[in-house]
């Protein structure tokens, strides 16, 4: 796909290594690994004959068709990848393609005009530093990593076409303008050329965006253009059409939309819980926006802001940068110029609204879009998690990696829910090779697996110990997988390579359509981790319809979810996740205790939470905010923290102070504060405080094994 040659100019990809093509018989190995504990024996050995039949005979000669194929191109699986995953994918971009953010809220109150205004600023400045190479390569820990994707971030397009989609890449004088969507219209924002001081830049995009929202008119949904690129691509394909036949005007508006550098929706909503904030920023209601833009800045009316990216041609991880730069500097200017100076926009500056053109047929494809929209909107369920008990700085305390400590936890919380483990996708980045973008790391193994059984099927037989020690070895095997992905040596970009070898005409060998091979690559959970402070929300939808889409964040302090699916129960399995994770650190850090050691601890804990909750009942209740919410926690069943228990959870931090006159109980409830904080196990302690953990409050045998 070609992109802007000015970028790929100022930042070349060709220096970096080319990736690698696995050697057969290491991928086959992998591969047996991975995918023998998802099957019974009857079925695997029945795939490993067609696997071995193929390693013998088609696949060698593939192997070499794509070596010679490395050897001509930087990226042997670039365009490939692009037509499978992407633009031969028939389901909507907005449900199942593009992802989402939402950022963190500034220090101080902006309005909706004003911090739309900085974001684009901001935006447009960084393109000018992009586009003249000024800025810095991207490179983790001092390694350089590729910059191609950044040549499709600004002035970039998807196209539906009749049976494949393909991306348009506008030139800068194509894309000079920004589109603005507001009640349904949309409108194209022009700045200029060469701007001045960032203030008097913000001031002027602010006018011209307040003069919208103060006298844009609200358009009706069934004449909304923009919910079309909702709708199956084929759908939109057509719909597509039928727009631009309707006038010579649908067509210039079309272009001026499509051409712009990026899209900013001025959005009507307010969402104020986190899951409303997700869900508005995963697709709103589908007027105002427009989803084959290469990505959408999304303002809502209460100030709040996200950020939605059409996934074809660039990942998450590249949009961060940008999304940085205008998080950080809408921040900045919240605390030192919240308010405009400017009463009109300055030369230069100019909006205009962007007229479309309906008859019968056009009306007909929006109503279809519409039906569409709302059924799958009401046929999902998005549920949010976000779990404060502790994050990576206390599962580093455990010396383990915390992104495959997530990953087993999200194994075991599956497990619990289905009594098996699914076929689950984790993203790791190939960026490390000119023009990489992903590879597969799969997160069950044979460890992963016997883990989930000895904490599911068995736990009154299996020793913590053992448990312990199945645990690490799965979180040591996920962390291995990964890396070797990383370097360009998993398994299922080989194994596409192998299969888009294959020459016009030639049969496809029978590994192909093994129903253990096919289902071992049918990601009931599609997971993927973006990290950053500037986060607030993150997702996408799942990518199978009997799965789940799982984002999530491991901060300091604390680990959040996003799941979504086809009303599957994303609750529950939120749920199950919590449990989860409260299991793990108890199971990490108590295995080598013994289980009279525990009994002891757990006793102590529970006639200490005890006492809190007899000073509690006291009509006059003496309670600090930490016994409070500690005595909440040990008496009610555990469920995730969310919107509706984050006080709750939050008020769990030490806070010293009581409320009350009452000096004796005052001092009473104090020492059972102190009685907890002086116990000798302070995870079974935080672990209590926070949730009592169901093998400890209600089935100790999980935790100790029979001795019979």
């Amino acid at each position: 796909m070609p992109g802007n040659s000015t970028i790929s100019q100022m930042y070349p990809s060709s220096s970096l290594q080319k990736l690698p093509i696995p050697e057969l018989h290491d991928t086959v190995s992998r591969f047996v690994t991975v995918a023998r504990p998802l099957f019974s024996e009857v079925e695997f050995e029945s795939c490993m004959t067609k696997l071995n039949d193929f390693v013998t005979n088609e696949g060698p000669v593939l192997q070499a068709r794509l070596k010679e194929r490395a050897s001509t191109r930087e990226n042997w699986l670039e365009e490939w990848w692009n037509e499978y995953a992407y633009f031969s994918n028939r389901a909507s971009v907005c449900f199942n393609v593009n992802y989402f953010f939402g950022f963190r809220s500034t220090p101080q109150p902006l309005s909706q005009a004003r911090l739309a205004a900085s974001l684009i600023e901001s935006s447009v400045r960084f393109r000018d530093d992009l586009e003249s190479g000024r800025l810095e390569h991207d490179n983790i820990r001092g390694k350089a990593m590729c910059m191609h994707q950044y040549q499709y971030v600004f002035g970039t397009c998807r196209h539906p076409g009749a049976s494949t989609d393909w991306t348009e890449v506008y030139s800068r004088t194509e894309s000079s303008h920004i589109a603005v969507a507001h009640k349904g219209r949309f409108f194209v924002l022009r700045v200029p050329g060469v701007m001045g001081d960032r203030q008097s830049t913000v001031d002027s995009i602010e006018r011209l965006l307040q003069k919208i929202i103060d006298s844009a008119e609200n358009l009706d949904r069934t004449r909304s253009i923009g919910i079309l690129t909702a709708a199956l691509r084929d759908d939109w394909f057509a719909a597509r059409e039928c727009l631009l036949q309707v006038s010579v005007d649908n067509s210039a508006s079309l272009h001026a939309l499509e051409s712009a550098a990026f899209l900013v929706s001025l959005d009507t909503a307010s969402p104020t819980t986190h899951k409303e904030f997700s869900l508005a920023c995963h697709c709103g209601d589908g007027v105002d926006r427009f989803f084959d833009k290469n990505f959408q800045i999304i303002v809502f009316a209460n100030g709040r802001y996200g950020f939605n990216g059409e996934h074809s041609l660039t990942d998450a991880t590249t949009d961060m940068r940008l999304c940085n730069t205008m998080v950080r500097e809408a921040e900045a200017l919240s605390l030192e110029h919240p308010l405009s100076l400017g009463a009109v926009a300055a030369d230069g500056f100019g909006a205009e609204e962007l007229k479309f053109s309906y008859n019968t047929a056009l009306i007909s494809h929006i109503h279809k879009a519409i039906d569409y929209f709302d059924t799958t909107v009401a046929a999902h369920e998005l549920s949010t998690l976000t779990f404060d008990s502790y994050g990576k700085e206390n599962i580093k305390k455990m010396q383990v990696s915390p992104d495959a400590f997530v990953q087993m936890a999200m194994q075991l919380a599956y497990y619990r829910k289905y009594r098996y483990v699914p076929p689950t996708y984790e993203s790791a980045s190939t960026k490390a090779f000119s023009r990489g973008r992903t590879e597969t790391s799969r997160s069950v193994s044979h460890h992963s697996v016997e883990w989930c059984k000895a904490m599911v099927d068995s736990p009154e037989t299996t020793s913590l110990q053992t448990k312990s020690e199945l645990l690490r070895q799965a979180i040591a095997h996920q962390s291995q997988f990964t890396a070797q992905c990383a370097k360009g040596n998993g398994i299922d970009r080989h194994m596409l390579g192998l299969e888009y070898a294959l020459l016009a005409g030639e049969e496809k060998p029978a590994i192909f359509t093994d129903p253990v091979f096919t289902g071992s690559r049918h990601w009931k959970l599609s997971t993927s981790q973006i990290s950053d402070s500037i986060l607030h929300a993150y997702g996408w939808g799942e990518v199978v319809d009997d799965g789940f889409g799982v984002a999530y964040r491991i901060e300091n302090e604390s680990l959040h979810f996003n799941v979504v699916s086809q009303r599957l129960g994303s609750a529950r399995l939120c749920q199950y996740l919590s449990d989860a994770l409260m299991d793990m650190r108890f199971l990490l850090t108590n295995a080598h205790k013994q289980p009279h050691e525990i009994m002891a601890e757990v006793d102590a804990v529970a006639n200490a939470l005890t006492s809190i909750k007899l000073l509690s009942s006291s009509p006059r209740r003496p309670l600090s905010a930490q016994s409070e919410a500690a005595d909440a926690h040990a008496l009610s069943p555990r469920t995730p923290a969310s919107e509706a228990d984050t006080a709750a959870t939050t008020s769990t931090q030490k806070s010293g102070t009581f409320r009350g006159s009452f000096p004796a109980e005052t001092e009473s409830a104090g020492a059972m504060v102190d009685e907890l904080e002086r116990l000798p196990s302070n995870e079974v302690i935080c672990a209590l405080e926070t949730r009592l953990s169901r093998f400890v409050k209600e089935s100790l045998y999980w935790a100790l094994p029979s001795t019979s």
